[in-house]
């Protein structure tokens, strides 16, 4: 019990790094394919993550080292067995004829084989609720599909990555996993009391989310410090000559790209939304230098000149207060304003009179 938990506990610490990478190009596609990112949906496709990733850790961690010995000392206990139904036999062989509900519950190859039915019926409750798929034969394929995935994983040594088996291969795994994601599907036809993960696109939506605001400006911010952290850091010792480098570059990826492409960065582009000017008019460059400007420049010069006078300053701390004070004023303006607003524009749309919109179909292609 205490390798399971192990196991799940490894799950736990993976899992957020993949939910972040994983979270743009998920948003991405909901709005795509309906338009907005709904919560409820996004909520349990999460936890269906969570639970695929800590399901296929179940089958195979932990891990083995590799040593001189290791077919050695495995030698003869991985034995595969394409028997079916050979957990009945063991059952009754290890109550050793007192055959009771009590004796059959505790027995050891009883818990192993409701382990099995346990581990692929929440695949079979997805299936349903969250996939919205409701002809029964059809899961029970995924889940024998699924449970096959495994055992193959297990019989090849990990498709050959391990010299030896190390796991057993038994056909009742595939009988009793298959047999657990279809009572996970009939669970789930009397799921009527939770939430509503329907994926309904919405016809109806003309404004810009805060979703689609900031997983944009995510987006292109993590394009500008990707490419600043390898690329740029690497050309050159000067610090002045850095920060002119990393200014530039921002001055090019959301005010030049901007103007060429008519309001719209790569991260706006995915989200199919671009900047506009209030009185309808082509933006300029004094319009996105306006907006651009106090937005990402301003703060980065000055951190950068912060950042200087806090390596070469005795007392540091007076540049550090400054420069958190002028984060947290900047912060309030351009983001928690956004929250408060009903039309979410900010200090900065304002101060350059400019506003977010949806992108028309030939923008967004």
């Amino acid at each position: 019990m205490n390798q399971y938990f192990e196991v799940i506990r490894t799950s736990i610490l993976y899992f957020p790094l993949a939910a972040v990478l994983s979270f743009v190009p998920y948003a991405y596609f909901q709005y795509k394919k309906i338009g907005y990112v709904q919560f409820n949906r996004s909520l349990v496709f999460y936890v269906f993550a969570f639970y695929s990733m800590t399901a296929f850790f179940l089958t195979l961690l932990p891990l083995p080292e590799i040593t001189a010995d290791f077919c050695e000392v495995r030698a003869g206990r991985f034995i595969p067995s394409y028997f079916p139904f050979r957990f009945i036999k063991d059952t009754f062989r290890e109550v050793q004829g007192n055959i009771s509900l009590f004796g059959i519950v505790k027995s050891t190859t009883f818990k192993v084989t409701a382990f099995n039915v346990l581990l692929l019926m929440p695949l079979g409750f997805f299936l349903r609720y969250l996939f919205q798929i409701k002809n029964a034969w059809l899961v029970t394929l995924i889940g024998f599909l699924t449970s096959l995935f495994f055992e193959v994983t297990q019989l090849t040594a990990i498709y050959g990555l391990y010299p030896c088996r190390f796991r057993h291969f038994e056909v009742d795994d595939l009988i009793t996993n298959t047999f657990g994601c279809f009572i996970g599907f009939v669970i789930a036809r009397y799921s009527d009391v939770l939430p509503n993960v329907s994926s309904k696109p919405l016809l109806n939506r003309s404004n810009v989310t805060l979703t689609q605001r900031f997983l944009a400006i995510f987006v292109d911010s993590l394009l500008v410090i990707l490419f600043t952290s390898y690329v740029i850091e690497g050309l050159t010792e000067n610090v002045w000559v850095l920060s002119l480098m990393k200014v530039g570059l921002i001055f090019f990826y959301f005010i030049f790209v901007s103007k060429i492409t008519n309001g719209q960065t790569f991260g706006k582009k995915l989200l199919g939304i671009r900047i506009i000017r209030m009185d309808g008019l082509a933006l300029t460059y004094k319009d996105l230098i306006a907006r651009y400007g106090i937005f990402l420049i301003l703060p980065f010069l000055v951190g950068e000149v912060s950042k200087f006078l806090i390596d070469t300053r005795f007392d540091n701390r007076l540049y550090l207060f400054l420069y958190l004070l002028f984060l947290a004023i900047w912060f309030v303006g351009t983001v928690l304003v956004t929250f408060i607003r009903k039309d979410h524009r900010g200090w900065l749309d304002r101060f350059a009179h400019t506003t977010q919109i949806l992108a028309s179909r030939s923008d967004r292609n």
